[in-house]
């Protein structure tokens, strides 16, 4: 995940801050040395760097903004982490469903066109295993009616891929509806 690298690299970044911090007080303190030694001397105290235009309040004003937005950052990796996490729940959720929904679906419509192709069995007792099947598919439908539910949630978290499924919950849809069709189509034409 890339919001690993961004933690690593904003650790990274809060480890200098001590030797930051560190110039910060060296640059403090030669700016104070000055002062003390131009007020004790009488010199006119306008102090001009001539190798920087940043001046002394503008890099402590910097440093109090840096030492605000720190924390700040680190909550937004926290927040972000948290969220990437549930997102690879969801996905995890939906693919452990639907990779066992997909595979049922198809072995339900292959067992349809075999009992409805078998030889050698009276009518009734065709009719009487369809009639099974279909009790069979009929029960299964809260299983695709959670995986419709797992879905929801994924398009609510704007997650729209899933590398641990081959299954789409359009491919879901039309699998089911093939197997409602097919049973029906079936049964009515024995």
């Amino acid at each position: 995940m890339k919001i690993s690298f961004l933690i690593g690299a904003h650790e990274h970044f809060k480890a200098t801050l001590p030797e930051a911090d560190g110039e910060r007080q060296a640059i403090v303190g030669i700016h104070n040395e000055v002062l003390k030694i131009s007020q004790s001397y009488g010199i006119k105290a306008n102090i001009n760097n001539p190798y920087s235009d940043i001046t002394t309040e503008e890099l402590l004003a910097k440093w109090d903004k840096v030492k605000m937005l720190v924390p700040q950052r680190d909550g937004s990796l926290q927040e972000e982490l948290a969220r990437q996490h549930g997102n690879e729940r969801l996905r995890r959720q939906f693919a452990a469903q639907a990779n066992l929904i997909g595979p049922w679906i198809q072995t339900r419509v292959e067992e349809i066109g075999r009992c409805a192709l078998e030889m050698g069995v009276t009518l009734e007792d065709q009719m009487t295993n369809l009639k099974q099947i279909e009790h069979v598919i009929v029960g299964y439908k809260p299983n695709v009616d959670k995986l419709e539910g797992e879905h929801q949630l994924i398009q609510e978290s704007l997650v729209f891929d899933n590398k641990h499924t081959s299954y789409t919950m359009e491919h879901i849809r039309v699998g089911w509806e093939l197997l409602l069709t097919t049973i029906a189509r079936t049964i009515n034409e024995i």
